[in-house]
């Protein structure tokens, strides 16, 4: 028995920098402490935002002017996060942890042996990726 070692996990498909996806992908939201911090944080002053600009009556237009300076105010800020890792593509964060609204230091670690594992490009007889 000595001689079974973990493999990398990087063949799985629900394998991301070194974290399982596995959970994520079984109940995509489930695990709240999961989601970036930044993006959850911008997301409740967008809904501060919408509440007041219901109470003030505000047009969609005069709205969305508000709301893009409020925004270039929380990017001018930066990012507030012990776990930002610059280098995403793509992102509004550029932060190479984020996986849709999921941060990837958040996910539990691949152990490497999984009874889970399922190669990349295969689910179910269909060549989809997660």
């Amino acid at each position: 028995m000595s001689n079974v070692r973990p493999m990398p996990g990087d063949a799985c498909r629900f394998f991301r920098q070194g974290r399982c996806l596995y959970e994520e992908r079984l109940n995509p939201g489930y695990h709240l402490s999961w989601r970036c911090l930044v993006l959850t944080r911008w997301e409740g002053e967008y809904d501060d935002f919408l509440q007041r600009a219901e109470a003030f009556r505000l047009d969609d237009a005069p709205a969305a002017r508000l709301w893009e300076k409020r925004f270039e105010g929380l990017l001018r800020e930066g990012i507030n996060c012990p776990r930002f890792v610059s280098g995403g593509v793509g992102e509004v964060l550029g932060c190479s942890l984020l996986f849709g609204d999921v941060c990837l230091a958040a996910l539990p670690a691949c152990e490497g042996v999984c009874r889970r594992f399922l190669p990349r490009g295969r689910k179910h007889g269909t060549d989809n990726d997660p």
